[in-house]
């Protein structure tokens, strides 16, 4: 009679008892299920980083070198700019960091000069002409090749003559 009933609760110490030994009972599988896992995602890490580093060492690199009279309209740039940001589709199944387009600006025999450099999967997209005033040129790629410019007596910009930061 001093039974009180709580429904499917009615014996909340045996429940807890009867998983904990069931949790006991098959640790080794958890825990085992637990390092395959840990080995396998680190595995898939160390794959996934050689993947980017092996597709950074060979990239494309593209010179566009304007001619004198070049004039681009703001929808061939946008044009221009929709191709590039096509690039790392083109490109497939790589790490961001691999698929990325860097763009540099220089100086190509007195002409200002935009390096493309992107993933190799998509030099075709990098190589097609954007601008009909605009030569494609296939850049050797050197370390060291991109040199910054510098003018005499200038001071760089950001710094003002008595050497303090604007």
């Amino acid at each position: 009679m001093g039974e009180v009933l709580l429904g499917p609760f009615t014996d909340l110490t045996a429940v807890a008892t009867s998983a904990l030994k069931s949790v006991w009972a098959h640790l080794w599988l958890l825990m085992s299920t637990a390092l395959l896992a840990t080995g396998l995602w680190g595995a898939a890490w160390v794959w996934w980083r050689r993947r980017a580093r092996a597709a950074l060492e060979c990239r494309t690199v593209v010179d566009l070198v304007p001619s004198a009279g070049f004039d681009p309209s703001m929808e061939g740039i946008g044009r221009h700019a929709a191709r590039l940001a096509r690039v790392p589709t083109a490109a497939g199944w790589l790490p961001r960091r691999a698929s990325a387009v860097r763009i540099q600006h220089g100086s190509v025999e007195g002409k200002l000069a935009t390096r493309l450099e992107g993933p190799a999967q998509s030099a075709g997209l990098l190589r097609l002409q954007s601008f009909p005033d605009v030569d494609v040129v296939e850049a050797d790629r050197g370390v060291g090749e991109v040199r910054p410019i510098r003018f005499a007596n200038i001071a760089p910009l950001g710094v003002t003559d008595d050497e303090q930061e604007i």
